[in-house]
């Protein structure tokens, strides 16, 4: 069997980093990669997403397209976000249909949901919230509410991906992920988040897309209130970079998808996102749960 074409936009950013990791190696793939920056050690293809002549030709021969290229800070002002993740994300799908692409896996994010994480957090990071016998969780059919500019370009993201597929030819098939916190492989554990700020030794702000906030500066240290928040935040909404890959490989996968959304979180005990219509739809099995840690790697 020939081995599928895909190509990877923003490859090397820390969801990029579970492919190069997990799924780079498979003879059962073959990657292309757009960046802005060249990586000689990887077939890359030096344009910017903002640039619709210069991203074209990387398009010819795909099979399927990885889409992660974006602004990612959930914090951005709209003038941030509007040439990266809006026309970035038209430009790719103008750019799929002239070259006959039949695949979209589209990086969108938990931050189309932020505002639920707001009315409920901390108390959301608990296993039992809001009761044992029934715990919180999100579903593709849930009721969007993006926390900022950045969450409201994936969710255009997510509904141009659906016109395309449904009316408008290539891609003929739209997968939008919802990732939750997919960490660099130092860090993919569900004491990521607190360990990093103790090698850091800043104090900060985790908004999923790996949001710091330098102004703050201060001790950080194993035990305190600080860490302890971010342990709990991540032991809910870890991805892992396995899980991730396995995800993504279930997308390369599939044929039966027309159009559909699935949230990217691995199996922790204290998530707030459905994983179950992934499981159904996919055969999404993943193989972390942030509840099974009980402290960080030695």
């Amino acid at each position: 069997m020939a081995a599928q074409n895909v190509l990877v936009t923003g490859p090397f950013g820390e969801a990029g980093e579970a492919i190069l990791n997990y799924l780079a190696e498979k003879k059962r793939y073959d990657f292309t990669y757009l960046d802005r920056n060249d990586h000689p050690e990887y077939d890359t293809h030096v344009a910017d997403i903002t640039d619709y002549e210069a991203i074209r030709p990387a398009f010819d021969g795909q099979d399927a397209v990885i889409h992660l290229a974006a602004q990612s800070d959930a914090g951005a002002d709209f003038e941030d976000v509007i040439e990266p993740n809006i026309v970035g994300t038209y430009n790719v799908l103008k750019a799929m249909k002239e070259a006959d692409v039949g695949k979209l896996i589209f990086a969108s994010s938990q931050r189309i949901m932020g505002l639920y994480e707001e009315e409920h957090a901390p108390e959301l990071y608990e296993e039992d919230y809001p009761s044992e016998y029934e715990p919180l969780r999100l579903t593709h059919k849930t009721l969007p509410k993006p926390d900022g500019y950045y969450g409201a370009t994936k969710m255009f993201g997510e509904h141009i991906g659906q016109t395309h597929a449904r009316r408008d030819g290539a891609p003929h098939q739209v997968y939008s992920l919802r990732i939750s916190s997919v960490r660099t492989k130092e860090y993919d554990h569900p004491y990521g988040d607190a360990e990093r700020g103790v090698d850091r030794g800043e104090e900060y702000k985790v908004d999923d897309d790996e949001v710091w906030d330098q102004s703050q500066t201060g001790s950080w240290e194993r035990g305190s209130q600080e860490y302890e928040e971010m342990e709990k935040r991540l032991k809910a909404s870890w991805t892992s970079q396995r899980d991730f890959a396995n995800l993504l490989e279930c997308c390369l996968e599939d044929e039966d998808v027309t159009y559909d959304t699935f949230y990217a979180v691995s199996g922790n005990d204290a998530r707030w996102f459905d994983i179950e219509h992934a499981k159904a739809v996919l055969g999404y099995e993943p193989q972390d749960n942030g509840s099974e840690w009980e402290s960080p790697p030695k």
